[in-house]
């Protein structure tokens, strides 16, 4: 069954492939949803939270930990919200610093899968360049 969204844009910010097949790139992107990761920005020390969202219904988005095993029912194509937060820990507190939403349509293609990303909304400070890096990270 496939989980696309009907809002999705016709033109992609970055279009990659992915070396894997779908079924392990869905089990990576559950893995990424929810994690947290910490950097370094200049003198500041970030935490970054990834969560991941599936396409339910062709027009809304649910929380991957919201729904039961997917990785199995899900064939063809997935669309995917990426909610990225970073804040910036300081002695004083925490500090919001960015909140970036991107789409993401998987599409099996045999062996790889076709992945776009497209950036949702124009607040944030990533780019779709960011996106890729992070699920290549993902699904070594």
């Amino acid at each position: 069954m496939r989980r696309i969204y009907y809002r999705f844009p016709t033109s992609y910010d970055l279009d990659f492939d992915l070396p894997r097949p779908f079924g392990e790139v869905l089990r990576c992107l559950h893995t990424l949803h929810d994690s947290h990761s910490t950097y370094r920005r200049e003198k500041e020390l970030v935490k970054r939270q990834i969560l991941v969202q599936l396409a339910t219904n062709r027009m809304n988005f649910e929380m991957l930990d919201a729904l039961p095993p997917f990785e199995d029912t899900v064939t063809e194509t997935a669309d995917l919200r990426l909610i990225i937060h970073d804040t910036i820990l300081s002695g004083q507190g925490r500090f919001p610093l960015s909140e970036d939403i991107f789409l993401l349509r998987v599409e099996d293609k045999g062996g790889h899968c076709e992945c776009m990303v497209v950036r949702e909304g124009d607040q944030g400070t990533m780019d779709a360049t960011t996106v890729r890096d992070i699920l290549k990270g993902a699904c070594p």
